[in-house]
């Protein structure tokens, strides 16, 4: 596929990393010689020095011939006009990354006059992900699927656990038919999708598939169910603390945050009146202590800086907060905190790289018969999780997974049928309008056909 990507910063440069890994051409356009330089150098990628809400520079770069155009500077409004321009020009796709809260709730109305195929905001989804992992506190990451009717929980088996030692294919019997998956094992540099001889080991990073409420079961049953979180204290507040403000207060949890800044603090009042919104210095610990960092049930980091996400981060650990999670934007401090104890990183440009492979692959596909719903990378990026959306007749409906040639790298774990999750057994079939969780360590797929075995593999 011909697209021309708008915008050379940190979520243009991964969004363009990953199309290009998946063999797309690739033309990224940007007024910033240094951030075209670094994008040569590490993909194979087309660069265009310039405006790229400039008619004449995306007529440049083939906007007119490409399939997609996506526009992701650090402008909203950068960005509606280079999607309305390269309507004019000719192209049938647009992606547009609008982060203000207030062009955000205007999309409704806006996306079909301005033509857009997708509005991306990676603000939003970052909270809305963050949202996820304090409804489960237990779990280091939190992905759903089917409008939440299946969810994906990350969690680290310690050495306490009842999992320790145990084979996957005895967990019916210590635990009871609780209707959850094992579905991804990681194991030091390894990732597996495990069989059910494989046998549990302390360390290792288990990927749960099942219901909300079947996930809640499962880590009550194994010890390691936390209470809700009813009070959230966030340090920062950007538009990621905003949108995470608006749904925990939405969902009766007490929100407080604490922002350096004087006139951001009365910005945040006037946006959320319910919160309760503190001038002071999240990254003093003194601060922290006298806000009441040891009583808060969950802490949240999400100032502009790594670093100080991190470090503040590890000293909420420290005093004993239950549940803390750290905003990054580079994955290398992700990596460098690995043995800081802390379990739940979210990385914003992840999130919106995730939203466009994603539509990019549904793009590629006949979304009348089985078309790709939703994509998430797991286990550091080293597979993906596809929910598919059976909508017509598609390949081997109706026959018992058993008889099945599914890719050995490959397992089909969650079926969502008539509203219900069901963890398919061996004897379950795929229907039409039935929606499918797919987890598998082969990138690239871009149909449900794919994670059949084929005969050249």
């Amino acid at each position: 596929m011909n697209i021309v990507l708008v915008g050379a910063g940190r979520m243009g440069g991964e969004i363009a990393l990953r199309l290009a890994d998946e063999g797309h051409d690739i033309t990224v356009v940007d007024n910033d010689e240094e951030c075209l330089e670094r994008i040569a150098n590490t993909m194979d990628a087309m660069t265009l020095l310039g405006n790229g809400a400039d008619y004449s520079v995306l007529e440049e770069a083939g906007v007119a011939e490409a399939d997609l155009l996506i526009a992701v500077t650090d402008d909203d409004a950068v960005n509606m006009l280079c999607c309305l321009t390269g309507k004019k020009l000719g192209v049938k796709n647009t992606v547009a990354r609008v982060r203000t809260m207030e062009y955000f709730r205007q999309m409704v109305f806006l996306k079909d006059e301005l033509g857009l195929s997708l509005v991306l905001n990676p603000e939003q989804a970052a909270a809305a992900e963050i949202s996820r992992i304090l409804r489960f506190p237990s779990a280091v990451k939190v992905d759903s699927f089917a409008k939440g009717r299946a969810e994906m929980v990350e969690h680290v088996v310690d050495e306490a656990s009842p999992l320790c030692g145990l084979r996957l294919d005895h967990m019916h019997s210590k635990f009871g038919n609780i209707g959850i998956l094992i579905a991804v094992v990681e194991r030091g540099d390894q990732v597996l999708i495990p069989k059910g001889d494989f046998v549990l080991r302390t360390g290792d990073v288990i990927h749960v598939v099942g219901a909300p409420n079947a996930i809640s079961a499962f880590f009550k049953s194994i010890g390691a169910y936390k209470r809700n979180v009813r009070n959230v204290m966030l340090v920062g507040g950007g538009r990621i603390s905003l949108y995470l403000g608006t749904y925990l207060i939405g969902s009766g949890i007490r929100v407080k945050i604490l922002e350096r800044n004087p006139d951001n603090c009365e910005s945040i009042k006037e946006i959320l009146p319910k919160a309760e919104v503190l001038l002071g210095d999240g990254a003093d610990p003194s601060v922290l202590e006298e806000e009441g960092v040891r009583s808060t049930d969950a802490f949240v980091t999400l100032t502009g800086s790594d670093q100080n996400n991190i470090i503040t981060s590890m000293f909420a650990r420290r005093v004993g907060v239950g549940k803390v999670v750290t905003k990054v934007n580079e994955d290398t401090f992700r990596l460098m905190a690995a043995d800081a104890k802390l379990d739940s990183f979210v990385l914003p440009k992840n999130s919106a790289a995730e939203i466009v492979v994603s539509f990019v692959r549904g793009m590629q596909r006949s979304i009348d018969t089985v078309g790709i719903e939703s994509l998430h990378d797991i286990a550091y990026g080293k597979a993906e999780v596809i929910e598919f959306s059976i909508n017509g007749d598609a390949p081997n409906l109706g026959v018992p997974i058993r008889k099945l040639n599914i890719r050995r790298d490959t397992l089909i774990a969650a079926i969502i049928r008539n509203s219900q999750c069901v963890i398919p057994g061996g004897n379950d079939t795929l229907e039409k309008h039935d929606t499918v969780i797919a987890v598998t360590t082969k990138f690239g797929m871009n149909g449900f056909e794919d994670i059949f075995v084929d005969l050249g593999d």
